[in-house]
């Protein structure tokens, strides 16, 4: 086992979405702070701040230049942070006149938040299209099987008549407000970070560091803060949160899955399931484990994120590098699986059938009570319903076939038996869901 399984070439289709480990590869992340120190440089050079013929110098000289990961190694050990290290290799071959107008105003939080943020939208983009798509697919599920009548379970054990279809809906509908919720971080989350030494940017004047700040979050297509954000990591534990609700969504429906899959049961079954070493007949749901896996590490990684001490905490920001970015890409990953997972599934209608059969009709037991409920009190009908239940397990004859010889009452057990009678307002919850 490798000490990390994201970077491992073996685990990186299990464990890892290869567009996300892209968006935060080591050039992307030097790419994207660059981006802002060019989008710093050009922005200040249009206010006068800084010269306008070095500005454009400095973003001409920046568009070309090469850093190479390895060459940010040491000073980062050294610093704490790579910032440090990334201004001098940029700074190099300017001449002093230019160089000395490099990150002006800024801190390394400005430049390194900045560029998170502009990472993390790209996540964002993927994230709203494979929501889109599980939210269609579910939706497909949902309708085609309104009418596939399944028993449901409660606490592990066979309650009363469902459809797959409901479940189907059940699992869309959470999807369907993390959409919703995805849009409203994105109005918190993809802000502007700037805010220098100390979160006061007092080395530019006021005039100038407000106009720097409304100028740089619109080239950069960012929203700007009523004020930096360098200790308010709340927006950081917001999209740690989400993704943690996002994959616990994921993992609900893939444990689901593994049940309904397990030997005895199979009302599911996956195609192109995983094979076992030494068992020829295992089909083994581990796209679904996959998921569930990658779901429980997101709740751990989320616990450490957003408290920040004072105007800065070194330790807090270094461990989000660390913790952030795992996030992101276990939730990539998840929806990547849940995408293909949906895809495989096949729905075995018959055996779907074939379980309920076997309860015997105890599976009407709520339903019975309520019938009966209509010519004595509730307790005594559960009594009588509780009793014809165990004969119906030991005789292996159907529930109301022994309600209709124990109880004179009106009531049309045979037309009872139709399960498509005691399914409540599916259809309607299954609409009202995916309209």
């Amino acid at each position: 086992m490798t000490v990390s399984p994201f970077g491992s070439i073996i685990y990186q289709e299990l464990f890892s979405d290869q567009e996300i480990s892209f968006i935060f590869s080591d050039q992307e992340h030097i790419r994207s702070m660059i981006a802002v120190e060019m989008a710093l440089a050009h922005v200040q050079g249009e206010l006068n701040i800084i010269p306008k013929k070095i500005a454009q110098q400095i973003t001409n000289h920046l568009k070309n230049v090469k850093i190479e990961a390895k060459d940010l190694s040491q000073g980062t050990t050294k610093d704490g942070v790579v910032v440090p290290t990334l201004v001098k290799l940029l700074q190099k071959e300017m001449g002093d006149d230019k160089a000395s107008y490099l990150h002006y105003g800024v801190t390394s939080q400005d430049i390194l938040d900045t560029a998170l943020v502009l990472q993390s939208a790209k996540v964002i983009e993927i994230y709203e299209k494979r929501i889109d798509s599980l939210i269609k697919n579910l939706s497909a599920l949902a309708h085609n099987h309104r009418a596939t009548i399944m028993a449901a379970r409660t606490r592990s054990q066979i309650s009363t008549p469902t459809s797959f279809g409901l479940k189907a809906a059940n699992w869309l509908m959470p999807f369907k407000r993390h959409k919703q919720r995805l849009q409203q971080l994105k109005q918190r989350f993809l802000i502007l970070s700037f805010g220098g030494a100390s979160g006061t940017l007092s080395a530019l004047s006021p005039k100038d560091a407000k106009a720097t700040a409304q100028g740089l979050a619109e080239k950069l297509g960012l929203t700007l803060p009523p004020a930096p954000w360098h200790s308010q990591r709340d927006n950081i534990g917001e999209i740690g949160s989400f993704c943690t609700l996002l994959t616990g969504s994921m993992a609900k429906m893939a444990s689901d899955i593994i049940f309904l899959c397990a030997s005895g049961i199979n009302e599911l079954s996956i195609i192109g399931g995983g094979t076992s070493s030494t068992m020829p007949q295992k089909n083994n749901p581990a796209l679904a484990e996959t998921i569930v896996a990658l779901a429980r590490s997101n709740i751990n990684l989320c616990t450490s994120l957003q408290i920040h001490n004072q105007e800065r905490d070194g330790a807090a920001w270094q461990l989000e590098w660390i913790t952030l970015p795992n996030i992101l890409n276990n939730t990539g990953a998840c929806l990547k699986h849940t995408i293909n997972l949906i895809d495989a599934l096949i729905i075995n209608d018959d055996v779907m059938t074939s379980n309920i059969k076997n309860t015997h009709g105890t599976l009407l037991a709520e339903a019975a009570s309520f019938l009966l409920s209509q010519y004595m009190s509730r307790p005594e009908a559960q009594k009588i319903v509780a009793k014809a239940c165990q004969t119906a397990v030991t005789t292996k004859i159907h529930l109301f076939d022994i309600l209709e010889n124990e109880t004179k009452h009106d009531i049309d057990w045979q037309d009872q038996k139709e399960l498509k009678k005691h399914i409540g307002l599916n259809d309607q919850f299954i609409n009202d869901i995916i309209q």
